[in-house]
């Protein structure tokens, strides 16, 4: 039995973990783990904040 595995609907890469994108983010398809941390980013933080880090 062999594993399918799907590609992203943003980047197009592998999927080891499908990942459901918010409705939100308008975006169909399963996406990865690099691009559902990446919305998950732009989605809660807001712009003004996205540029600080900590010390």
């Amino acid at each position: 039995m062999t594993k399918q595995t799907g590609k992203c609907a943003l980047c197009g890469g592998d999927l080891a973990f499908k990942y459901r994108p918010m409705p939100q983010w308008n975006v169909s398809g399963f996406i990865c783990s690099k691009c559902y941390s990446q919305k998950l980013l732009e989605h809660y933080i807001t712009p003004d904040r996205q540029n600080i880090t900590k010390k």
